[in-house]
């Protein structure tokens, strides 16, 4: 071959390479790599979380055009409403969440849709149709959503005129936003000095709307309403039916009024104090409840915090104070005050006594709360302990919010890892506890104390384990599971006892209240049904002679246990020693 030949050949050779790497850059193979939908929608995830929200809706907005069959077509639709939502476009947000009704949704996604729907509208002024939107959310079988009651309940509170009230009240009876409607008109009535029509209102709150938070708050402006008879008998009461302990006061409220009801108001009737959880406010409404309602007796407070206020002002004023509260009284002379409650002292001593007397245990170890609640009893056990010739080997602290007990747990009872090998080669540990005691103590809740019982069975701890009233609750059993069996605490009541007497009880409460009545609700109830019997059989003329009756009753037949009072005003009851047998709570002395 010629020089020039070859040297055209290579020519020809070069330019066909070139060529092909042309091509071969211009193929989709090595072209640069789109994102795909996951990729799109973990950027805007990231994107969202950390506030973003313009680059994130680019993301969402993306993958649902480019990828319109995408598994997480739904998922982005819904981000993108939350990313109008955030931008303050109402009318973009509602468009694309009305889209998301087309598919299927969640309970809780459901939930969701439907805030966002109304919260856009909010932003648009249509107050009514987010009101729509939050009601549709609250209807949605689940646990209570806290946040969209205080939606429904901050546009209706912004509400001033009857008509929109009305208007609402109709449209939605029976749900939530029609209740708190209804309650708004009592309120505005009542103000107008409408008593009659206040009254109407508030009394179809109370048979259509019982379940609603609301209800509380209609209790109480139902007993500002001038009633339209007047009892013979007032009788006061003070509890907590606001803030933090809010639920514990209406608990106690129900288990009253399962023993003084409306149709007992010819003989008595209730006037009804919220103390707050606030001494001030406990010691003002003893002061009103005597000197402007002329109450014949008053049952509570509840809280330790408002007892001695309350006991010192009623003692002044000689009016009888059925407290509810476990708190021993420090106002020196208190012969108007009765204590109707388990007091730790009382727990303790039942609870040791049948340790060592039945159980013949000797020494202990105590694991309580950092609460105050926790080191009084552990103190209180300690000192019955020593009285009864026992011997508490130590005691373990944790905080109250505690979940983990392992590192206690081990370092206490000085566990022991051993490693075995099972069937199959694979290294199991086992633990062997090298202290051992006879009784363990746990002041706490029945949910916490079900936690520690499980970890106290998984490195193998063994004992008596020994509580007080607050282990009477499901989670005792529920949380603990098989280390609960055995479990042995005090109370003053059983809502399974066969006994007649709490069998009637608990029918008639559960028929009012679609629940079983616990410990507060049989001892208000108890309280409460001493005083109307002492009423009924008694012709009391001035609280005087109701404290003089009070003193004399030694043989009431309460449901939990109550005979009447001592002359240290402290309850006369025998104390219940129940036990977990067999997954269940029974009473196993006396």
């Amino acid at each position: 071959m010629s020089l020039l030949s070859i040297t055209q050949y290579n020519r020809g050779w070069k330019f066909t390479l070139v060529l092909l790497f042309f091509l071969f850059l211009q193929s989709p193979s090595f072209a640069q790599p789109q994102p795909d939908d996951s990729v799109l929608f973990r950027e805007g995830e990231i994107l969202l979380g950390k506030g973003d929200t313009e680059k994130a809706l680019w993301r969402f907005k993306s993958l649902t055009t480019d990828f319109p069959q995408s598994p997480l077509l739904n998922e982005a639709k819904f981000r993108m409403g939350i990313c109008y939502t955030r931008l303050k476009r109402p009318q973009d947000a509602i468009r694309v969440l009305n889209e998301l009704f087309t598919t299927f949704l969640s309970s809780s996604r459901m939930v969701q849709v439907f805030t966002l729907l109304g919260d856009n509208y909010l932003e648009l002024k249509e107050r009514l149709t987010a009101l729509h939107w939050y009601g549709k959310g609250l209807l949605i079988p689940g646990p209570p959503n806290e946040e969209l009651r205080k939606k429904v309940k901050s546009i209706l509170d912004a509400s001033h005129t009857e008509e929109e009230l009305k208007s609402v009240e109709s449209l939605y009876r029976g749900a939530y936003a029609g209740g708190y409607a209804k309650l708004k008109l009592a309120q505005i009535a009542k103000g107008q000095g409408n008593d009659p029509v206040a009254k109407k209102y508030l009394a179809e709150l109370e048979k259509e709307y019982r379940g609603m938070d609301y209800i509380v708050q209609a209790r109480g402006l139902f007993e500002t309403v001038s009633p339209s008879t007047k009892s013979k008998y007032a009788v006061g009461v003070i509890l907590p039916l606001s803030g933090i302990h809010g639920p514990f006061g209406e608990r106690a409220l129900q288990g009253i009024r399962s023993a003084i009801k409306e149709t007992d108001s010819p003989l008595v009737s209730l006037v009804i104090r919220d103390s707050k959880g606030e001494p001030e406010e406990a010691e003002k409404a003893v002061e009103e409840l005597v000197n402007v309602e002329k109450v014949i007796a008053i049952i509570g407070p509840l809280l330790s915090i408002d007892v001695d206020s309350a006991a010192k002002m009623a003692q002044q004023l000689r009016v009888p104070l059925l407290t509810l509260s476990q708190k021993e009284l420090s106002v020196g002379k208190a012969d108007f005050v009765f204590q109707n409650s388990l007091t730790p002292a009382e727990q303790i001593q039942t609870l040791v006594q049948f340790g060592v007397k039945e159980l013949e245990l000797r020494t202990f170890a105590v694991f309580y709360p950092h609460s105050p609640y926790g080191l009084y009893f552990k103190n209180l056990f300690n000192q019955e302990i020593a009285r009864r010739g026992g011997k508490v080997l130590g005691s373990v602290v944790y905080q109250e919010g505690q979940t983990d007990f392992s590192q206690e747990i081990k370092e206490f009872f000085k566990v022991r890892v051993l490693s075995k090998t099972d069937a199959k080669k694979k290294k199991e540990d086992e633990f062997k506890p090298l202290l051992s005691v006879d009784g363990i103590f746990i002041p706490d809740t029945h949910d916490r104390v079900g936690m520690i019982l499980s970890q106290m069975a998984f490195f193998d701890v063994k004992g008596a384990f020994l509580g007080t009233n607050l282990w009477n609750g499901p989670g005792l059993i529920s949380i603990g599971g098989k280390a609960a069996e055995g479990a042995i605490f005090v109370d003053t009541f059983l809502a399974k006892n066969p006994s007649p007497l709490v069998a009637r009880f608990v029918e008639e409460f559960r028929k009012s209240f679609q629940r079983d009545p616990e410990t507060l609700e049989a001892l208000s109830y108890d309280g409460a049904k001493l005083i109307k019997e002492i009423l009924q059989s008694k012709s009391v003329s001035s609280p005087l002679q109701m404290q003089e009756e009070l003193r004399q009753v030694k043989s009431f037949q309460g449901v939990t246990g109550l005979k009447g009072f001592g002359e240290d005003g402290k309850s006369i009851r025998t104390l219940s020693i129940l036990a977990v047998k067999k997954g269940q709570i029974e009473k196993i002395s006396p």
